[in-house]
């Protein structure tokens, strides 16, 4: 009897406690604690953020909105042709290929996928290279600019969220 009722206190305390403050990882303010941008009254462009992020100044916002676009150009092509790949993996499955046949046009998805995660680092490094010293130094701002920029480009308009 002794050990149900620690295990239900167990249970109970571990769910309290993963509940937070609001409940699905939600902080004081009601903001997911993992969304760089909570709290900040930021707008809800992702340039924008990203510029907020960074402390930019004007001339380093036009650099990296301009680094930012000849990246998104790049990565069209490459989402369309993702699109496309995620349907002939689709047809396959349907036409019930070999597994040697699905593995090929599987990876051929998963490699345009890596494409665009190489695009987002490219532009985060050219980004990374447009910042003065003080800026390179503040990790954490990095770190929530990194994660802006991750996926940036598997949409049509990159500023989007």
């Amino acid at each position: 009897m002794l050990r149900k009722l620690l295990m239900a206190g167990w249970l109970c305390a571990g769910l309290a406690m993963a509940q937070g403050y609001g409940g699905r990882g939600a902080g004081r303010n009601g903001a997911n604690d993992m969304d760089p941008r909570a709290g900040s009254g930021y707008s809800s462009n992702r340039f924008d953020y990203i510029a907020n992020v960074l402390s930019l100044n004007k001339d380093q916002k036009k650099a990296v909105r301009e680094i930012l676009e000849d990246g998104a150009k790049a990565a069209g092509p490459i989402r369309d042709r993702m699109s496309k790949s995620r349907i002939a993996v689709g047809e396959a499955m349907v036409q019930k290929k070999s597994e040697d046949d699905l593995k090929q046009i599987a990876k051929t998805s998963s490699d345009l996928d890596a494409q665009l995660s190489q695009l987002e680092l490219k532009a985060f490094a050219k980004t990374f290279a447009a910042l003065d010293d003080t800026q390179k130094k503040d990790m954490q701002a990095l770190g929530r600019a990194l994660f802006l920029m991750d996926g940036m480009y598997h949409m049509k308009n990159w500023t989007e969220q």
